[in-house]
């Protein structure tokens, strides 16, 4: 339905309109607002987010790869797992594993209306309100822990447990313990390790009344912390929202028609939180192993309040700027057979390979999401445009500071915000 509207009102051939309330009015955009703040509950988060008590080997927290540094990622083309040290762009390998996969940017995971989590999705609410996970005792609609299910409060708090019980990531790479081995050694950490007193008066004081706790009631507040500690709900498009006409630039304007017509952004994009929540392949290169994702090289659409500031992009990791983004989606065929990359990085301790493989290719090629145009034809005053609305007008106010340090205002004239 979005893409017979879009084909009615938009002029591809010729936009000059800069009318953008009239995109605004006709997709019903909204700002987003937060929901209320749990304290209790969050303060609990806070504690467990920070927590390197909550790893098999107690050497990494939820903190080194969702760090505040790393703009909720790690600012690294693939993640780093167990064994690796630093935070943000200062993440170094050590003995920790390279992941399969970028570490996705959390803003705004937890806000109301997302149902599918990680790359894959491979953790889900389903329309029928059951689990879909990798522990086959939560999932359908008779699950075997329906204890600890009938817990959770949200799928970012199904998911945020997951993370503790993967070798690769948390857990430790020679641990041989099953999942709920993981979850019940977390939990005799909290209730029995060196903080277990002040976990106690915490618990208690999110959970009143609550007697026995599982591993659902520490998802809980970690996705508490997650949706109030990595918000992104004061950029300037939500400020333009609110009424506030002057904090974007007539560039940024262009970008958001742009976005909503021309670049047909908004056929994956769309809604107030940007994205369709579908999995989709656009032909993204691979960085290390083959990966097909979801199915036929298909990875969640992500949002894209913030994205300024959380490159590198992609599943893989590919991209280092919006910009090559940007040029991608201009021809994603061309995009995907002449991207070059310099597979030397100096936060890795081997060289990160892009996979050449031509039938790998040809296969990404070959199944292409029916939603990706093939030949955008954007100009290069049309790229700084799109560019620039994504970079700035999509960033929280508290991190316009951040994207001049990148350069990203500085590198498009008439980019920067017209007052805060």
């Amino acid at each position: 339905m979005i893409l017979i509207l879009i084909f009615l009102i938009s002029p591809f051939t010729s936009f000059a309109n800069s009318d953008l309330d009239h995109y605004v009015r006709h997709f019903n955009y909204k700002a987003l607002e937060m929901p209320p703040k749990n304290k209790s509950l969050y303060l609990l988060g806070i504690k467990l987010f920070y927590d390197k008590g909550l790893s098999g080997k107690n050497n990494i927290s939820c903190q080194s790869c969702h760090s505040l540094t790393g703009f909720s990622g790690d600012s690294l083309p693939l993640g780093l797992g167990e064994g690796a040290e630093g935070l943000g762009e200062k993440r170094i390998q050590k003995t920790g594993m390279v992941l399969r996969r970028h570490t996705p940017s959390i803003y705004n995971a937890g806000l109301p209306g997302l149902s599918e989590f990680f790359w894959d999705g491979r953790v889900s609410l389903t329309r029928k309100n059951t689990w879909q996970t990798p522990e086959p005792k939560f999932n359908g609609p008779n699950p075997e822990l329906a204890s600890v299910v009938k817990t959770f409060t949200s799928p970012l708090a199904m998911q945020s447990i997951f993370p503790l019980t993967s070798p690769e990531e948390m857990l430790g790479k020679e641990s041989k313990l099953t999942r709920l081995e993981a979850w019940d050694q977390v939990m005799n950490q909290i209730f029995k390790g060196k903080f277990a007193t002040t976990y106690e008066s915490m618990f208690k004081a999110a959970y009143p009344g609550v007697k026995a706790f599982n591993i659902a009631h520490v998802g809980n507040a970690l996705a508490e912390l997650i949706r109030h500690h990595f918000s992104a709900t004061n950029t300037l498009w939500d400020l333009y929202l609110r009424g506030r006409k002057d904090v974007l630039s007539e560039r940024m304007k262009r970008g958001a028609v742009l976005f909503n017509t021309k670049a047909k952004c908004i056929f994956c994009h769309n809604g107030n939180q940007f994205s369709n929540e579908f999995f989709e392949n656009i032909g993204t290169p691979q960085i290390g192993a083959d990966d097909k994702g979801r199915s036929l090289y298909q990875f969640k659409v992500p949002q894209l309040r913030n994205v300024g500031v959380s490159a590198p992009y992609m599943h893989s990791g590919a991209f280092k700027t919006l910009r090559e983004v940007v040029s991608h989606y201009d021809n994603p065929i061309a995009g995907l057979r002449n991207f070059k990359w310099n597979n030397r990085h100096p936060n890795y301790t081997a060289p990160l390979n892009l996979d050449r493989d031509p039938v790998n290719n040809d296969n990404r090629e070959n199944s292409l999401s029916p939603r990706l145009a093939l030949m955008l034809d954007l100009s290069h005053e049309e790229m700084d445009d799109l560019v620039c609305f994504l970079a700035v007008a999509l960033t929280d106010v508290s991190l316009q500071r951040d994207l001049i340090k990148k350069g990203i205002v500085n590198e498009i004239s008439d980019c920067a915000p017209r007052s805060l």
